[in-house]
């Protein structure tokens, strides 16, 4: 077993218990350690683990790719198993209310760096990551909405586990509009002389 963290990942090999099963054990399933050979009476098995959430897993060695294994009378295998952390994403989509302004026109930011409305963001998983965006003449800022983990406000911190994804929308409304009201835990976005609500 070898677990890759080159993505901000924070597991060990200690963290993803292996297994094999297969029709010639008792049991059928038998709790394996890491590199501490088993002894099973000849047939096909196949290995698994848990607690993978957020790695990939890829076997080699005397597994095939997806983790089976044969063994004739006689026969000694050793199979690899490789844990890669995923990385973590944010996608950040800009909404824009009354004026002329286009949402391509804001300059939406992660760590500083800019980027672009919709398009999802690499991010480090298990470090802070900051959501901002640059001052726009003639429009304020209302909200930032979304995934339970993004920020209140601009300039909140985000920290996501390994190969995590939010979506966070932060919305602008032209100077002078009236705050957006809220129904249904839903917010309803628009100037009240241009909208009607009907139930």
């Amino acid at each position: 077993k070898v677990v890759l963290n080159d993505n901000g990942g924070t597991n060990s090999v200690a963290d993803f218990p292996l297994f094999i099963s297969g029709d010639s054990l008792v049991e059928g399933t038998m709790s394996v350690s890491d590199d501490v050979p088993v002894q099973v009476p000849i047939g096909t098995y196949t290995v698994s683990e848990t607690n993978s959430e957020g790695y990939a897993a890829t076997f080699s060695g005397g597994c095939n790719a997806n983790g089976s294994v044969t063994l004739a009378p006689g026969e000694n295998k050793v199979c690899n198993v490789l844990n890669n952390d995923l990385p973590a994403h944010i996608t950040l989509i800009k909404q824009v209310v009354g004026g002329t302004a286009t949402p391509s026109q804001f300059k939406l930011r992660i760590d500083g760096n800019l980027v672009s409305s919709g398009i999802s963001r690499v991010v480090s998983s298990n470090a802070p990551h900051t959501i901002s965006e640059d001052a726009f003449v003639g429009y304020h800022f209302v909200s930032i909405t979304g995934n339970p983990k993004c920020p209140a406000a601009l300039g909140g911190i985000v920290t996501l586990n390994e190969g995590e994804s939010i979506t966070c929308t932060i919305t602008n409304v032209v100077d002078g509009a009236s705050p957006p009201p809220v129904d249904q835990g839903h917010v309803i976005y628009g100037i009240p002389a241009d909208f009607h609500f009907i139930r």
